[in-house]
């Protein structure tokens, strides 16, 4: 066996970050940007008003208030989308919606609530001073501004400011293809019903599933039995994708057929078996640019290795900036008490709702219980050396999400 970490290291090592392509800005969403993204204009492009109302100039305004009032000329209605034809000069206003651009000369903009229109006149109710009102030009983004960078992540406010910048389409990483291949004489699918001894095939789809969360494109190949001539098909068929995940099979049982088929079609392994639990006899290793996982049989142990490894792998392939499940801190509420040897993850739910993260093991760690995959949010990782943890001490973890 070797060490989680020395693991993963095998792992992102050879994990290379896929080639680019252009994808268009409706397609950008969860995405991983293949380039740096600079500015090419001041965002927004021209001084504003941010509220209806009158733009003026605040030196003008100043007799206003108390139970007086200041009344200015009106030159102009000026809509959004439109600019004004004129300057606006001592005494002047310009009646301005909310997103035009400033006329030239003024440098305030009074709100509608504050005035008081009469004819071809306004009473401003109430003074301004220099810059109230208004968004100015670049305030947001300036010209040459590094906005986006390489690595990120697309979400929703990423893909508004894009289309700001004028980005109609962008670079990003190749979406790696995954496929996936359960294993096993004990597993049906979900639509049949399982005979005696046998149960419905959960891993599939969910490693599916997790892939695509990923940010992968992902195939699932169905079930292959345990014999040589099943497998055979089943992971021929895998051939042209970047990631194989095989679940079931890797283990040291006369039906665990999947390490020998692998090496057989090519496979070079890199490791078998791993110092952590859940998850121990997970399998890694290589065919060409194809990297390949053996994953253990059991949901919990399934799903678990598929955060520790093929996440990580997925991640550098996009060429993102957090490879693997992102790590942090939270106080545990309950103690823990395990047997040391290996590096242990725990499931668990995030608690509470005061301040600071505090975080609670699942009762049931065992590795078929996969409604311990549905509740937890994170994986609470106690070092191999570590029996004990009081309640009360901060621990590190994995979230999930």
């Amino acid at each position: 066996m070797i060490d989680y970490l020395e693991a993963l290291r095998e792992v992102v090592a050879r994990a290379k970050p896929l080639a680019a392509e252009s994808i268009s800005l409706a397609d950008a969403l969860g995405r991983t940007l293949a380039r740096d993204v600079l500015a090419r204009e001041p965002v927004p492009p021209f001084s504003k008003a941010t509220m209806d109302g009158y733009a003026v100039r605040a030196a003008d305004t100043c007799a206003a208030g108390g139970a007086g009032a200041v009344e200015l000329e009106v030159i102009e209605d000026l809509p959004a989308g439109r600019v004004c034809r004129r300057d606006i000069g001592p005494g002047r206003a310009v009646r301005i919606m909310t997103g035009a651009p400033l006329p030239g000369g003024a440098d305030a903009v009074v709100m509608v609530e504050n005035t008081e229109k009469a004819g071809g006149w306004v009473r401003i109710l109430r003074p301004v001073g220099q810059g109230d009102n208004i968004g100015e030009a670049g305030e947001d983004v300036q010209k040459g501004d590094l906005v986006l960078e390489k690595g990120d992540l697309v979400g929703p406010a990423e893909v508004g400011m894009l289309a700001a910048l004028g980005h109609a389409s962008v670079r990003s990483s190749r979406r790696p293809e995954v496929a996936v291949i359960a294993t096993g004489d004990e597993i049906v699918e979900p639509g049949r019903k399982p005979r005696p001894g046998q149960i419905r095939n959960s891993n599939g789809h969910a490693l599916r599933a997790m892939a695509l969360q990923a940010g992968a494109k992902a195939d699932y190949l169905g079930i292959a039995r345990d014999r040589d001539s099943s497998l055979k098909l089943k992971i021929r068929k895998a051939r042209k994708a970047d990631i194989l995940v095989l679940s079931g099979g890797v283990s040291v049982g006369d039906h665990d057929l999947v390490k020998e088929e692998l090496r057989g079609l090519g496979v070079r392994p890199v490791f078998w078996r791993v110092r952590i639990k859940p998850g121990k006899p997970v399998f890694f290793g290589v065919r060409g640019r194809q990297l390949v996982f053996g994953l253990p049989g059991n949901p919990t142990s399934a799903m678990v290795t598929f955060h520790l490894f093929v996440r990580p792998a997925i991640d550098r392939m996009l060429g993102r900036k957090i490879v693997g499940p992102r790590a942090g801190k939270a106080v545990l509420e309950k103690e823990i008490a395990l047997k040391p040897g290996r590096t242990q993850f725990l499931r668990a739910v995030l608690a509470g709702d005061g301040p600071g993260l505090r975080v609670d093991p699942f009762p049931d760690q065992k590795s078929g219980v996969l409604r311990s995959m549905v509740r937890s949010r994170a994986l609470i990782v106690v070092p191999a050396d570590v029996s004990r943890i009081e309640r009360g001490t901060v621990v590190e973890i994995l979230f999930l999400e």
